[in-house]
């Protein structure tokens, strides 16, 4: 979990204080701090591999990273809430950085040359919330067609005088979003309380993602 700092526009480590949830932060705000807090958020991903290597490289191209490990591209979607948004745009974007060829490539950024032309990028979505036929789908294009898809909700709490932003792969396998029981052990180290026992806690959880 990560705090915004509203001076710097930059996320980094929480201070203790009272835990309320917030609203998350509007697409402009979120694609902003992700940008400017590369390495801090994709830790939060689990991804430390990746190396963001342009922002808005094209129309409809949010961020654009390079994966040290595999060679890949990965398109970063930072996505609306509806199913529209969140499926349709965010394909296209990957489709269209899965067309350059090593010109394209190359002029974007010198890591990019090591990138297979036409090879298909890995996509990594970013939302507050997701409709659940987004998510479905992307699963199924996963399962099914060897689309190398994810996504991450995210989450805003008021942590003190500060807002904390958490992130969570989807879908969370039944597992609940229990953002204060996060926080508990992110600042003592104490394992969260089952859900049964923690009824408290998870009514501080993020609200359910919201309908189309």
């Amino acid at each position: 979990m990560l705090r915004i700092d509203e001076t710097s526009g930059t996320l980094v480590a929480p201070q203790a204080g009272g835990l309320v949830t917030e609203t998350s932060p509007e697409r402009d705000e979120l694609l902003a701090l992700v940008g400017a807090s590369w390495s801090a958020f994709a830790q939060e991903l689990g991804m430390p591999n990746l190396r963001l290597v342009a922002t808005e490289p094209a129309a409809g191209v949010d961020l654009l990273a390079f994966d040290e490990q595999s060679g890949r591209a990965v398109v970063l979607f930072v996505t609306g809430e509806t199913v529209e948004w969140q499926i349709s745009r965010a394909l296209a974007a990957a489709a269209d950085v899965a067309s350059w060829d090593a010109a394209r490539l190359g002029d974007v950024s010198e890591a990019l040359e090591a990138v297979v032309p036409g090879e298909s990028p890995q996509l990594v979505l970013v939302a507050g919330g997701y409709d659940p036929r987004a998510v479905t789908t992307l699963e199924w294009l996963s399962r099914r067609h060897g689309v190398d898809a994810a996504c991450f909700s995210i989450s805003v709490l008021r942590f003190g005088n500060e807002r904390l932003l958490s992130v969570h792969r989807e879908p969370r396998d039944g597992q609940p979003a229990d953002a204060a029981a996060q926080v508990q052990w992110m600042l003592t180290g104490a394992q969260p309380a089952p859900a049964a026992e923690a009824p408290a806690a998870q009514s501080l959880a993020s609200a359910p993602p919201p309908s189309a």
